[in-house]
């Protein structure tokens, strides 16, 4: 009896439906380094209960590079080129890595010029908000997506001339979960229902 109770009550108070919306800013390339912001709506609390919130990080870099050694004589020469991408906001910061080059020493002839040619790497963040009252309200929250190039060089005795150019972009994606109630509010039939329900329910306890 209890569970058909139960049933009836669920029936009457309607039950908890899970929603999702998600925002997106498009990555866009611009020369390093960057300071990119975006500004995400902020979730509206009369569509429910926000229960999390996901962000993902998206990078993306373009990088060439050109060596060319100066010196009078050849040079064992090696390159490193790093490039991270610093993504603040909200009371959230993560950083996410990404390499452009790795030129092992090498030997580089007098006025040759070696090109590295061209990187493209790609690579995404996912990670969870813990403070949700951060994204709950009206206007927006501000993301701010910043990068910084290292790069570094062993031999070459200072003579080798290193050319590069980079671009660099973040996009962010930003997933609201939340729970809103089908029927929060009972309808009259509804309610009808249940009391049919106690009605049969006691019949059938008094012919017990």
């Amino acid at each position: 009896m209890k569970k058909t109770l139960l049933a009836l009550a669920l029936i009457a108070a309607g039950t908890v439906q899970a929603g999702v919306i998600t925002q997106t800013a498009a990555l866009t390339l611009e020369t390093t380094e960057i300071h990119q912001v975006f500004n995400i709506n902020k979730f509206d609390a009369t569509l429910g209960t926000l229960t999390g919130v996901s962000v993902i990080l998206n990078g993306e870099a373009l990088s060439t590079v050109t060596l060319l050694n100066t010196a009078a004589q050849s040079q064992r020469f090696g390159f490193v080129s790093d490039l991270t991408l610093f993504l603040d906001g909200a009371g959230l910061s993560q950083t996410l890595a990404l390499n452009l080059f790795t030129f092992p020493p090498t030997v580089l002839p007098v006025g040759v010029l070696t090109d590295l040619g061209t990187a493209n790497p790609t690579d995404s963040l996912t990670f969870s908000a813990s403070d949700l009252s951060q994204f709950i309200g009206t206007g927006t929250t501000s993301f701010t997506c910043e990068s910084l190039v290292v790069n570094t060089q062993s031999g070459g005795g200072g003579n080798i001339r290193v050319t590069q150019e980079t671009q660099a972009g973040c996009g962010l994606s930003v997933v609201y979960t939340y729970d809103t109630p089908s029927n929060p509010t009972p309808e009259p039939a509804s309610m009808a229902l249940v009391g049919l329900g106690m009605l049969g329910l006691a019949a059938i306890r008094r012919r017990k």
